[in-house]
């Protein structure tokens, strides 16, 4: 936009003003402080058994702060179509289990979605750190991280033969958490995953709860195609519901919904990148 600038000239009603400011000793105020701007939450919700909602109002949600209740200032579909980063690992499933899986996860997207397929090179921190400069890179309005299959990290062989470096188990995320925590928030991602193992994997659940998402562990991959789908169908119906933050609160809002039977899954949407 260009901007045209008049050096050393004010306008014949600008510069009376300012005279007649000057003349009787006016002090004049500056304009008050612009308000504080509304706080967001990336909202879903579910019913029973298990499907989001849709159709929700801000009459359907009640947010309280510290014990109090705020109001909530809006609520507003997210738009449905998504760009995702697929963290791809098979080993706890066969190829065509697996296959299936991406299928049924893609065809629960609307048409205009996105999903491109990663493997897994090395430490999984990287993996997702390597999605996060990818979607960043390509400017995704909806960026989204799913890791499916298993997930693994190198562990290296004690053997010195140059042909085993090193085997492939079943890992939970390790590395600097607050970072990769940090870095989805910045860019507004949310992170979700299926992984069919035995281990708990508690930090890619905290990881992807602090996003809004979640991440299913499954014992055996009978369910990889149901829950890729569920959580396809959840990017479809999500919300972000605005409120009015108290700055002087250092906890996080309880969101609820008024109608019985439902249950929320909500975090802070502040993306700055």
């Amino acid at each position: 936009m260009q901007r045209d600038v008049h050096h050393g000239l004010l306008g014949t009603r600008a510069r009376a003003v300012w005279l007649t400011a000057l003349n009787i000793g006016l002090v004049v105020a500056l304009p008050a402080a612009t308000a504080q701007a509304p706080a967001r939450l990336l909202v879903t919700v579910l019913d029973a058994d298990g499907a989001p909602v849709a159709g929700l109002t801000r009459e359907d949600f009640t947010l309280r702060l510290d014990g109090t209740e705020r109001e909530v200032v809006s609520v507003e579909p997210v738009a449905t179509t998504v760009q995702v980063v697929a963290i791809f690992e098979g080993l706890a499933a066969t190829q065509r289990q697996t296959s299936a899986a991406i299928t049924s996860f893609i065809a629960s997207l609307d048409d205009d979605s996105i999903v491109d397929m990663q493997s897994v090179d090395g430490k999984l921190d990287a993996a997702i750190v390597e999605a996060v400069d990818d979607l960043h890179a390509r400017g995704a309005s909806r960026p989204v991280i799913v890791m499916i299959g298993q997930a693994t990290e190198i562990v290296p062989s004690a053997f010195q033969s140059s042909q085993v470096r090193g085997k492939r188990q079943a890992a939970d995320l390790s590395g600097d958490l607050d970072q990769l925590a940090r870095l989805l928030a910045e860019h507004g991602i949310l992170f979700h995953g299926v992984s069919v193992t035995e281990i708990s994997l508690a930090n890619f659940r905290t990881l992807a709860a602090g996003t809004g998402g979640r991440f299913e562990v499954l014992a055996a991959p009978a369910r990889l195609s149901d829950t890729l789908t569920d959580i396809g169908r959840e990017l479809g119906t999500q919300y972000l519901v605005s409120y009015a933050p108290d700055p002087a609160s250092g906890t996080q809002p309880v969101l609820d919904v008024t109608r019985p039977g439902l249950r929320v899954r909500a975090a802070p949407f502040d993306p700055t990148h």
